[in-house]
């Protein structure tokens, strides 16, 4: 088999490649500033064109920011998931990948974390939960009631025990924030009943995840997820996540 053509990865690549190694580890401190271009390029050996394509790449992966003026450079910046999120949202708007497939995946990536809730019953879990219901017990009226109930969703993901779970449900989360606002009624008697009914059903899979019934628990979650989907879809139009940017 001739790989003679195979190419040699660009130097740029290398260099963002090293650095990216580095900031990942922790190697060099979040918000610390890179060394001066002069110090990186003699140290990768490299020119200044080169070293700057590097740093171009690193801050699209949002690893660096550039801080300009006088005592500008590139500063070591926390990985956002919402860069992961953004990145994934592109690829289903691409693939045409359907909003009822981004709900459907919801229900199988939110359920195993509210079972898994119920048999850890962490107390301050719990309390945080307790926070969020207790919120909802004088949801606001129209947009801002949907978008408090979000959060009992994304606190569902955001204390999971399980970071791969967490990270996934969080790339999503974006996608389905958008789509309730673009698609769900916040107005007239059915919507009222609608959030009256997700508060309430918070609640009792709360209660579930503190009685430690991990079982009952998904299949509430399972349901109301379901549930959530059907009233979402019954009137709407879109049918891909690339619609939502109309």
């Amino acid at each position: 088999m001739d790989v003679r053509s195979l190419r040699e990865p660009k130097m740029a690549e290398r260099v963002a490649a090293v650095l990216r190694k580095m900031l990942v580890r922790g190697e060099i401190a979040e918000g610390t500033m890179l060394p001066p271009e002069t110090e990186l390029m003699e140290r990768f050996g490299v020119s200044r064109p080169t070293l700057r394509e590097a740093i171009r790449v690193l801050e699209s992966e949002s690893l660096i920011e550039m801080q300009r003026g006088a005592h500008g450079g590139a500063r070591v910046a926390r990985p956002q998931r919402e860069t992961l999120a953004r990145y994934a949202g592109l690829i289903l708007e691409r693939e045409g990948v359907t909003l009822r497939d981004v709900y459907d995946a919801r229900v199988a990536i939110e359920t195993p974390m509210v079972k898994q809730l119920a048999i850890e019953q962490d107390a301050a879990t719990i309390a945080e939960l307790e926070e969020i219901v207790a919120r909802e017990s004088t949801l606001p009226p129209g947009s801002r009631g949907v978008d408090q109930l979000t959060d009992f969703h994304a606190a569902i993901a955001r204390l999971s025990s399980n970071n791969t779970l967490r990270i996934i449900s969080e790339m999503l989360h974006h996608i389905i924030e958008k789509a309730n606002r673009s698609l769900q009624p916040t107005t007239g008697p059915r919507a009222e009943q609608a959030l009256r009914r997700s508060a309430k059903t918070h609640r009792m899979v709360l209660d579930l995840i503190k009685a430690g019934d991990a079982e009952k628990a998904g299949e509430l979650w399972t349901k109301h997820l379901q549930k959530a989907e059907e009233f979402l879809f019954a009137n709407s139009e879109m049918s891909t996540v690339v619609d939502l940017l109309e």
